[in-house]
């Protein structure tokens, strides 16, 4: 496939995951770029995950290290990983979900990719992903590709970035090291390294799947394919969210972090996302007139009308 490139560091995020950490711990270690290391974080499992760890650390003790500490919650957790337990040497670094597989030759595509397209920019690398059932049997692709393109003016209104799918190279790191948000205002830390990369780098986005989602009790997505299930699922999800005006908290907590050092065309659009006390009338006009996309013809439409009505701003 091409150049193999450095080091890789695989930021694990785990908690109370001892029914499918090991498949994927296996998953791991059989990638075919050679050059991995693996940081588990622990975030204060109950049940045999500590164990399951242990027993891998003890056997790769070149491959894997664990910390093992108290329980703050995922995106906190992959924060704590990012900020405290990254390596100097890593060329590259990405993110962890404890109940996935990830195809061999995930790493190696994706650096692959990052490579050639290598500069002086903080890039990041992300792909969609095949979903399966709790025993590996195929479900969709998932999600559709960002047909409309990546961009900071897509990262401020959507996330297409799974977390466990992305490569981030150093220069992304680093800056996503700079200036760390409050994890309670924000809605992950996929998206919010797509907001921070997209307005300051590249955003690499590869048609094919590396991983396998899995989804189980604890983790399900949904697999709907008809425009009427769609329509409802995303009415629920922007109702649920709405008085929590999460997109707008966490639009507000980037211009805390970044808003001075914006590129001036995002920071004027930044501003007018958050601009507060419109009326309706001011809220149709921008929800009409906005620069910022969603991918499908359906997002984009519930988006503007949920602006509209005053769910997504204040």
């Amino acid at each position: 496939m091409g150049e193999r490139g450095g080091k890789v560091q695989v930021l694990l995020s785990t908690y109370n995951g001892e029914k499918y950490l090991a498949e994927q711990l296996n998953s791991l270690l059989e990638q075919t770029h050679p050059h991995l290391f693996i940081t588990i974080r622990d975030d204060g499992s109950s049940d045999n995950t500590v164990a399951i760890i242990q027993e891998y650390v003890a056997k790769f003790p070149d491959k894997i290290e664990a910390f093992y500490e108290e329980n703050i919650g995922v995106i906190a957790s992959f924060f704590n990983l990012l900020s405290r337990h990254t390596h100097s040497d890593a060329e590259y670094v990405c993110f962890c979900d404890q109940d996935d597989v990830w195809m061999a030759e995930k790493l190696e595509r994706a650096i692959y990719l990052l490579n050639e397209r290598a500069g002086q920019n903080p890039m990041m690398y992300v792909c969609p992903t095949q979903m399966v059932t709790e025993t590996m049997e195929p479900l969709n692709i998932w999600p559709p590709a960002p047909h409309r393109g990546t961009s900071f003016l897509n990262a401020l209104v959507e996330n297409i970035a799974v977390g466990a799918t992305t490569v981030l190279n150093c220069l992304a790191v680093n800056i996503l090291q700079q200036n760390l948000p409050n994890t309670k205002r924000i809605v992950m830390h996929d998206w919010w390294a797509y907001l921070v990369v997209s307005a300051y780098g590249k955003v690499i986005y590869d048609d094919k799947p590396y991983i396998y989602y899995r989804q189980h009790q604890n983790n399900v997505i949904g697999g709907q394919q008809g425009f009427y299930d769609k329509w409802v699922k995303k009415w629920r999800n922007y109702k649920k969210h709405r008085a929590q005006k999460i997109l707008w908290n966490q639009a507000k907590e980037f211009e805390r972090c970044w808003g001075k050092e914006l590129p001036l065309e995002f920071q004027s659009e930044l501003k007018k996302f958050l601009l507060t006390n419109r009326g309706i009338v001011r809220r149709a006009s921008y929800a009409f007139n906005t620069r910022l996309y969603r991918q499908s013809r359906l997002d984009n439409f519930v988006f503007r009308f949920m602006m509209i009505k005053g769910d997504i701003l204040k």
